[in-house]
Order: C-alpha cells, then structure tokens, then sequence
C-alpha cells in the first residue's frame, strides 16, 4: 500500500493531507509554516502515519505555483525518499471540479490534491540537475524583467507629465542594463558547464536557434526527450473541437508550458525562411490551403521535433537527414 501526500502551498505557509491507495486512509494535518520547521513537522507526521498503517512507500504531489514550492521540495528529496510529483495547477483544478466540491479552502484543497494523487497515480517528478536549475532560475528571471520592461513602456505611451515621463524613462534604461547583465550571465553559465555547452552547440546548429533561445530550451524541456511529450509539455499539441455531427475548429491546447513556447516562436518564423525542412513543411502546409498561423503552429511542433532529435541523438543538425525532424 502506498500513501499519497497532498500539499496546497501558499507563499507563508501550507495545507497537507494523505489518502491511501485503496482510500481506506484519510488524514489531514494543521496548516505549517512554509519553512524548515513546517517541512520537518510534516515529514514526521507522514513517517508516523506510513509506520502506523504499514504503507510501503509515500508519493507527494504538490502544484507548481510560481515558486513557492521550490525549497520545500528540494528539502524533501535531501530528507526523505518520498517520491515527489509537480502538478499542473489546471488539471487539479479540473479535478476538483469534476468532485462537484462547493467549500474552497487550503485543508479541502490539499485532500483534493491527495486524491487525485491516489486516483491518477502521476509519474514522479525527475529533480533537475543543479547546473539546469540555477540556468531555469537565470533565463525565468530574464523573462520576468522583459515583461517589466515592456509594463513600463505601455506606461510611458500613456504617460503626459514631463517629470513622470523622465522617471519611466529612467526605469527602462535600469531594465536595460539589467536584461544585457542577465544575457550575460546565461551565456557564462552556458559556457562554465561542459553539458551545457555542448547542448547549446547542437541546438545552435538548428537554423533559427541562436544562443539565448538554446538556453531556454535546455532550462525548460522537461523529463524524458520524447517528442509527443515534450509537444504537450510545451502546450503545442492541437485540440479537437467535435461534438456530434459539429466540428469546430482545431487549435493549440495551450496547457503547458509557456515559456517553452514562446521561445519557439520566434525561432520558428526565422527558421520558415532559413531552416530547409522547415522551410519545406510551411509551404507544403500553405498549399494545401491551411492558415498561416495554423502553419507556424505545426512549424513550432516540428521544429521541437528537430530539438529532441538533436539532443537525443546528440549530433548537429543535418538538414539532409530527415529522420532528425521526427516526421509524424
């Protein structure tokens, strides 16, 4: 028998429960401080719990939520040897709906989480590497101050004050040289780590990907370097619209990773007009009539096909070598 942790995390503090395999087993435990102590406490009391009911193993599942979770996750996996899962906030959420729950609260949250642990059975969650988790800390934070920047510059249009207008002005130039110190810094610990680097040379390779673009990809594809997961990690798989004799149209699920695609898709449209098998697969799309964006979107997915299969194979890219781009 196995017991299934749920945790609902808040920025200060978090709610727990477990429920066993067969869900004869259901416990909740007071709300912890998002700290040392709170992750000390709750282990304690799911090891008491897993000795009393003789469980063999404990699965934790928690939501991804902005980071929150980073610490108390990592502090798990040095202190126990819980299995740990990183839940899509969306499918939960689903779940609870589906349970027709009317109460909302931390507690009901984290026995949901349990729940669908136990009922969906998740695979755990692989722990990045070190020198991939401080490059995902490096290019997240990137992206963070690019949307700031462009916060500020929407700001500024609307701005009519002189002395308002000088001071905005001064906030961008301060993101600036933030965003050049940050690219700066991804390109150093891109090139400090051997693994990385040689990553970076095969994805540079790809007409299209240039450095900045390779350190996203290797910070945000996650898990196995399977294509069709990787097409659904990164939201790109499209999603059928039918209903009885009426069919809408299809369009991309968007349920992912959105860092990850939109890192593809500037990429992709340089890489219509340089990359050849890409170049090939957009006009054969467009003569067969479909929408230009419909194409850029299949694009993107093939061109994180081509991503996989450079990084698989672990070879530079061959635009003669058509196998590489995985072709469904």
């Amino acid at each position: 028998m196995k017991l299934y942790l749920g945790i609902d995390m808040a920025k200060h503090d978090f709610a727990s429960a477990i429920e066993s395999s067969d869900g004869s087993i259901k416990r909740s435990s007071k709300k912890l401080g998002n700290n040392r102590r709170g992750w000390n406490e709750i282990k304690s009391w799911v090891l008491k719990e897993k000795s009393r009911c003789k469980a063999d193993a404990v699965h934790m599942g928690i939501e991804s939520t902005g980071g929150y979770e980073t610490e108390m996750v990592e502090w798990m996996r040095m202190h126990t040897d819980f299995e740990i899962s990183l839940l899509n906030p969306i499918q939960v959420k689903r779940f609870i709906q589906s349970q027709l729950i009317r109460t909302k609260n931390d507690s009901v949250d984290a026995r949901m989480i349990a729940r669908y642990m136990a009922t969906h059975k998740p695979s755990p969650t692989p722990a990045l590497a070190e020198d991939v988790r401080e490059l995902r800390a490096l290019t997240r934070h990137l992206d963070h101050l690019i949307r700031k920047r462009a916060d500020e510059m929407s700001y500024l249009e609307s701005a009519k004050t002189p002395v308002i207008k000088s001071s905005v002005k001064q906030m961008i130039k301060s993101f600036d040289k933030q965003i050049e110190k940050v690219k700066k810094q991804i390109g150093e610990h891109l090139d400090n780590h051997p693994d990385l680097k040689k990553n970076k040379e095969l994805l540079t390779s790809i007409p299209g990907i240039g450095d900045l673009t390779a350190g996203i990809l290797l910070s945000e594809i996650n898990g196995s370097l399977e294509p069709k997961k990787q097409v659904a990690h990164a939201g790109l798989a499209p999603s059928e619209r039918q209903s009885g004799m009426r069919k809408g149209k299809s369009r991309l699920c968007k349920t992912g990773n959105r860092r990850l695609r939109a890192a593809l898709f500037m990429p992709t449209l340089a890489a219509i007009r340089y990359n050849p098998i890409i170049s090939r697969f957009y006009m054969k799309l467009i003569s067969k009539g479909k929408p230009k964006m419909v194409a850029v979107a299949a694009c993107m997915r093939r061109l994180l096909h081509i991503v996989i299969g450079v990084l698989k194979n672990q070879i530079l890219f061959d635009p003669d070598y058509e196998r590489l781009s995985l072709d469904n």
